[in-house]
Formats: C-alpha cells, structure tokens, sequence
C-alpha cells in the first residue's frame, strides 16, 4: 500500500513540476529551443504524469474490488 501512496504522490509531482516548469522553461533557460518542440516536450511530461495518476487510480478500484468480492 505505501509503494501505491508513493507512486500517487510522484506523479503529483510530476504534473505539478511539470505545469510550472513548462512556461518557466520557455523564459528563461530554453529560449533557443523552438517553441514547438519544448511544448511537446513538455506534454509528454504532463501526459505521462496524468497517465500514471489514472492508472495508480484503476489499481486502488481493482485492490478495492477484489477486497469486497473477497
């Protein structure tokens, strides 16, 4: 159970990190990357956080029904 907390609150992070850092990367230290490619960079990194949330959420139902059809 404390590995799926774990997981939960790295993706947290991650998404977090991810929305904040995106624009603060775009002024300061990625200027000369074209704006395109950090952008999909970036939505990569909040994609895959997204993706981990969702699926962190899926395991907790499963763990839920097996417990209750158990």
């Amino acid at each position: 159970m404390n590995r799926q907390r774990a997981e939960v609150a790295l993706a947290w992070v991650l998404l977090v990190g991810s929305l904040i850092g995106w624009p603060l990367s775009a002024k300061w230290w990625a200027r000369d990357e074209p704006p395109f490619v950090l952008g999909l960079s970036w939505l990569a990194i909040t994609l895959t956080a997204l993706d981990l949330l969702k699926t962190s959420r899926v395991h907790r139902d499963q763990d839920q029904k097996e417990a209750a059809d158990a």
